[in-house]
């Protein structure tokens, strides 16, 4: 395939074919949804195709992935273009407005009501030089600069303008914006990108990268924790200073008391609450109140007091500023009108929680992908295609994309099939009715056994860090001195230092938990990992919220996919994401050991691509040492 801004020589096997879809999709405005594995060259075969029709075109492409990481591939992949294709073009690289912001303190990036509240009046004020000073060689650099978000930063502060501000300023003629999800995908965040960006959506092609994480962020971005202990804290650092409002968190925390007794009548760690049952009971207390007030205005009193923080001379205590500022944003969050699950949880006895979540991304998403130009969503673990075509609201049922093709395409890796080694174990098992000391005796038994021949790093995933403590203690002598181990505590920054200790090593063998960042966001570079080690299927336990979504999809899709979107599938991405840590390049070699049997039987195995090539056996240590032989 001719491609005059293609960034590279040569175009990798897999790649062609991928092109020519994204290029189909694009000119006819339509939807691509691809699983493409590792190596295909999937960042630079998507933009290529894209970036070319959105310049000859007037459109803008939004490229939008969920870790910092992704967004410098993005970067450095349109670099090389505009350097070998010898052609102007602009491309912004944005992240969150308070991550972006030179004043913003920790609490800021964490509660971005309060941060916005600070933003509006230090400028309403003129209070910000970094948002009053205007540079127009600034601008200048940036569009003609292809610059990291760091760069930019960087580069904005030095001279003392506002990142954010320059960024979207710039973006107004951006042919390309690297952001996160959250540009598209939360409403509050994308109608004010829209605007300042002077775009609507029909004129936006959309890219999403690892989009096999898009409908767990659509989720997340509509669900709340909210623990009995956060209220009774906000309440105890206002019982000297605003008597009232002790009193009415003292109530909350009442409800709480009335729901745990109620909870306690059923045996039951969890039930499900009623959106109406907390604002009604809050309202109830609100209006015998001096000073009547609303649930709303409650709310917002909540904010206030958060917000006077800065000038009290009372509550110098960060820690309460936090506990009332997360009961607003919990209050408030509860009330949306989107199909939430709301449950209340005797999990931790001492301090039970309300929680909310949405069920159904597709209310986001669907109409966003109907009305945007045109949609490719690309991962190396996107599959099945048709559950997230389904899930995100454009699969055969949706009634909102009419007049777009839905392209659903499955890719071959191009890595030789030599290079990479699947075997699943017949008698091992993490199965509920099958733990117990026994089994994990026989679990790090072969795990040892499988360590002794591997010539490099090592990573066993398990499905909980509970699992991980479990069967470690039983690891022989051998492994647990090379062991590097995930704990549950653990910030960014100390799990970075794992990275680095695993790299650094050579030998040593790092104990994790499936579906965190060591296992889906790390990228482990150089052929570190020779061997990976998934420790049973990551199955939710049956809480009343994996039992809500699950009989929400049956509802939707009926029994058998019903299981498959709201249980299976969720668990086999996960492992699908710890086995892909093993092989990022044409010349990486691994073995995937597969801990439990259940993997090569039905429906288990019918979960994975197709190129998945699984060996039964009892003997993964023999193959072990054959790989590496």
């Amino acid at each position: 395939m001719e491609n005059v801004i293609f960034p590279f020589p040569l175009i990798r096997e897999g790649q062609k074919e991928f092109m020519e879809d994204v290029k189909h999709a694009v000119e006819g405005g339509n939807i691509l949804i691809a699983h493409a594995p590792t190596g295909i060259g999937k960042t630079a075969a998507v933009l290529a195709p894209a970036l070319q029709y959105a310049v000859e075109n007037e459109k803008t492409v939004f490229f939008l992935t969920s870790k910092r990481s992704q967004h410098k591939i993005a970067i450095d992949t349109l670099r090389l273009i505009k350097e070998r294709a010898k052609r102007n073009f602009v491309v912004v690289d944005v992240i969150s407005k308070q991550s972006m912001c030179p004043r913003a303190v920790s609490i800021y990036r964490e509660f971005y009501s309060l941060f916005s509240e600070f933003c509006r009046s230090e400028q309403k004020n003129k209070r910000c030089h970094y948002f009053m000073k205007r540079d127009e060689e600034a601008l200048r650099r940036i569009r003609e600069s292809i610059m990291h978000v760091e760069e930019l930063y960087s580069w904005c502060t030095t001279r003392g303008i506002c990142p954010y501000k320059a960024a979207l300023e710039v973006a107004e003629s951006a042919d390309v914006l690297v952001c996160d999800y959250n540009y598209l995908f939360s409403a509050d965040i994308s109608e004010r990108v829209l605007e300042k960006v002077d775009r609507d959506l029909e004129e936006i092609i959309i890219i999403i990268d690892e989009a096999h994480n898009l409908p767990d962020r659509i989720r997340n971005n509509l669900s709340s924790e909210l623990r009995m202990s956060n209220v009774t804290e906000a309440a105890r650092g206002l019982k000297h200073t605003n008597r009232e409002m002790y009193a009415n968190l003292m109530e909350l925390e009442s409800i709480f008391t009335k729901l745990t007794m109620k909870a306690g009548k059923t045996k039951k760690e969890e039930m499900n609450v009623a959106k109406d049952f907390l604002v009604e009971e809050m309202e109830k207390v609100l209006r015998r109140r001096i000073e009547a007030l609303s649930y709303d205005d409650f709310v917002n009193s909540l904010r206030s007091i958060a917000e006077g923080f800065e000038t009290s001379k009372v509550n110098k205590d960060e820690l309460f500023q936090r506990n009332v500022l997360g009961v607003a944003d919990f209050l408030a969050s509860w009330r949306t009108s989107e199909k939430c699950f709301r449950i209340f949880s005797l999990s931790h006895k001492e301090n039970p929680s309300l929680h909310f979540k949405l069920l159904d991304p597709s209310v986001i998403s669907e109409p966003i992908f109907a009305r945007a130009h045109s949609t490719i969503m690309m991962s190396g673990t996107l599959c099945p295609t048709e559950m997230y075509a389904d899930v995100l609201g454009i699969g055969v049922a949706s009634n909102w994309i009419k007049g777009k093709e839905i392209v659903l395409r499955e890719y071959k890796s191009p890595f030789p099939k030599k290079n990479r080694l699947i075997v699943v174990t017949k008698e091992l098992t993490t199965k509920y009715t099958k733990r117990g000391e026994e089994m994990y005796r026989k679990v790090a038994e072969k795990i040892g056994e499988v360590a002794k021949y591997v010539r490099g790093g090592v990573a066993v995933f398990f499905p909980s860090y509970a699992l991980l403590k479990s069967i470690s203690v039983y690891l022989p002598e051998g492994v647990r001195r090379r062991a590097i181990v995930e704990r549950r505590e653990m910030k960014k920054d100390e799990k970075n230092r794992l990275y680095e200790t695993l790299k650094n090593g050579n030998e040593g063998i790092l104990l994790a938990v499936l579906g965190g960042s060591l296992s889906e966001g790390m990228d482990y570079e150089s052929n570190m990992l020779k061997a990976i080690i998934v420790v049973g299927l990551p199955l939710g336990p049956p809480t009343l919220e994996v039992k809500t979504v699950e009989g929400y999809y049956i509802g939707k899709y009926g029994a058998e996919k019903g299981k498959l979107y709201g249980y299976l599938y969720p668990a086999i991405t996960k492992v699908m994401q710890a086995a892909g840590r093993g092989i990022r390049s044409e010349h990486d070699r691994c073995i995937v050991i597969l801990m439990d049997y259940r993997f090569a039987q039905f429906p288990y195995k019918n979960c994975f691509p197709s190129d998945y090539d699984m060996i039964v056996t009892d003997g993964a240590e023999e193959y072990c040492r054959k790989f590496f032989k």
